[in-house]
């Protein structure tokens, strides 16, 4: 086994339980019908329209796919971290392609497998732990796109920058390092509107605000907020 098939291989059994799965000759033909990709934070790897290179397995980093609406608002619909899949990568190399309808960014440094679609396609008869890992994946990030809508739908911006905070800092133990900007985005609304409610949480006492960064002072007050419907 050449050097590179060899480092490709120990990556994918590091990363994804289904690589145990596969038998040598599975995984060298999953191998061979892929390439890595090295992406820096904030590169842009796919766009509204753009070309879809294949089936986005990620290796490490995480990924932001998001939306944008008729006012040029970012919408973030979900994250994909280390040892996903980008279900609408899947979409895109299984249906009848007419470009990526989202926008694919690398929040960290990241690195990406990108598996060409004729093997994918193939997996359904010839890789089968592969496949069934991949639409597991799909069906888990559906759910979560649904919710993400539901609560923009019906959750109030203050409960879910709550959650955003708490979650975010691990219930207050960490420092959150983010933009009002970029909190916007995740949230779905305006910059403005983010703000204005962590100026009112700051002045309840409950984080300090500093440039880029984010302190909680008493996250089980914000816990509430999440939990109990405190608005």
């Amino acid at each position: 086994m050449k050097e590179h098939t060899r480092s490709m291989a120990d990556e994918l059994l590091d990363t994804f339980e289904f690589a145990h799965l596969l038998n040598d000759e599975q995984l060298h033909n999953l191998i061979t019908h892929s390439d890595i990709q090295e992406v820096e934070a904030g590169t842009i790897i796919a766009e509204k329209g753009s070309y879809c290179h294949g089936l986005a397995l990620l290796l490490f980093g995480q990924l932001r796919v998001a939306v944008n609406s008729i006012d040029g608002r970012e919408v973030t619909i979900y994250n994909i971290s280390k040892g996903r899949v980008c279900p609408l990568s899947a979409a895109c190399v299984l249906g009848d392609f007419k470009g990526n309808a989202v926008t694919v960014s690398a929040k960290t440094d990241a690195r990406v497998i990108w598996v060409m679609r004729d093997f994918f396609v193939r997996s359904f008869a010839e890789a089968e732990p592969f496949y069934r890992f991949v639409i597991g994946d799909i069906s888990n990030r559906l759910f979560e796109a649904t919710e993400v809508l539901d609560n923009i739908a019906f959750v109030s911006v203050k409960k879910r920058l709550a959650q955003l905070l708490v979650t975010n800092s691990r219930a207050g133990k960490a420092p959150i390092y983010i933009t009002h900007e970029e909190i916007a985005r995740e949230l779905g609304t305006a910059r403005e509107v983010v703000s204005r409610e962590l100026k009112g949480f700051e002045r309840l006492g409950l984080l300090a605000l500093s440039r880029g960064r984010i302190d909680l002072i008493d996250s089980e007050k914000l816990e509430e907020i999440c939990h109990n419907g405190v608005d």
